[in-house]
């Protein structure tokens, strides 16, 4: 009897862990089906052995260590997830974006020819000067966020092959905090690549609030293969695509993408 208190209590840990989560860091709710299980029955299997073990009394296991070993070994779930690179397939045609980033689409805008490109993170916007020194504004164009949990890899993929035409980081600049509806310009970095044919797209990493962590792996001049590593956000996120808008979009809001994998648009 103790043994099935025991696994009804770790799993009761985990599960109230990954709703939390999921309802209030964005995590996908395949986690609950996946990851949950995982740590469920880890917590169980070493919360047993424990109780057999030590002889500890079955309430200060179930209250004091059963949550710290679901604690201990989330972090270490939440590490490998965080830092992991898996190798990708590039499967997409030569008309084809693949996402820059692992997450879920959280908005698809129209943008019309000459609109500045603004970015949107809770609440929060960016305006994207930076790609008015390229022809990308001369077209309309679509702009496409993508919003990454701390769950998601966090290495960001070329959507297209060509060359890198400009990197640009711009430091973060918080204002008017005390309202979130405010324009705060977050930290971010912006890369540009362009095929032979002139077809251009964006990147735009931008951080979390009072988190500065995107990593570029490329420069200027450079040239990269569709889906390969161009560089990674640290602690969560949001990547955002820039195409042009004479293409198919093959993706939803709310859906979950998947870096140099998942096709989010092809040209017509």
């Amino acid at each position: 009897m103790e043994i099935i208190i025991i696994i009804l209590v770790s799993f009761l840990y985990s599960t109230a862990a990954f709703i939390f989560w999921v309802s209030k860091g964005g995590f996908n709710k395949r986690f609950l089906y996946t990851d949950n299980i995982f740590l469920g029955i880890t917590i169980g299997a070493f919360s047993i052995l424990l109780y057999k073990l030590t002889g500890t009394g079955l309430a200060l296991l179930l209250l004091i260590f059963s949550p710290v070993i679901g604690f201990c070994l989330f972090v270490m779930l939440f590490l490998y997830r965080f830092f992991r690179n898996p190798s990708r397939k590039i499967t997409a045609g030569p008309d084809e974006f693949v996402s820059p980033a692992d997450g879920r689409i959280i908005y698809i805008k129209e943008l019309d020819k000459g609109q500045t490109p603004v970015s949107v993170k809770k609440h929060r916007l960016a305006s994207i000067e930076e790609i008015t020194k390229t022809s990308i504004p001369e077209q309309p164009c679509y702009l496409i966020g993508i919003a990454m949990t701390l769950f998601d890899v966090h290495m960001n993929r070329a959507p297209i092959g060509g060359e890198v035409i400009l990197v640009k980081h711009t430091l973060g600049d918080y204002l008017g905090l005390n309202k979130p509806e405010s324009t705060i310009v977050n930290e971010r970095n912006t890369i540009v690549i362009k095929r032979d044919d002139g077809i251009m797209v964006a990147v735009v990493q931008i951080a979390a609030r009072y988190v500065r962590r995107c990593i570029i792996s490329v420069n200027a001049g450079e040239k990269v293969d569709q889906g390969a590593i161009i560089g990674r956000i640290r602690w969560g996120s949001q990547a955002d695509l820039i195409i042009p808008r004479n293409c198919e979009i093959k993706v939803r809001e709310g859906e979950q993408v998947y870096a140099g994998e998942t096709i989010i648009a092809k040209l017509l």
